[in-house]
């Protein structure tokens, strides 16, 4: 695997890391994969989804293109 495709692979789960992040922080709807009532809002859910998505963004980081030395 490239430096190009592990970056934009992390981008994107990164970002959906993210919309699952903010999902379980939203009292009202249905989140599934919870053992609690399924309708309450699951801030353990969002921290670990936040903190993997925090997790890809490092990776992105670290995996990026560096500039061309002069």
């Amino acid at each position: 695997m490239n430096k190009r495709t592990l970056f934009y692979g992390a981008i994107v789960a990164a970002v959906l890391a993210l919309a699952v992040a903010v999902y379980y922080l939203i009292p009202g709807i249905y989140h599934p994969l919870t053992s609690t009532p399924p309708l309450a809002s699951h801030p353990t859910h969002a921290v670990a989804f936040f903190l993997l998505a925090v997790i890809c963004i490092l990776v992105a980081l670290v995996s990026r293109r560096s500039a061309p030395s002069r």
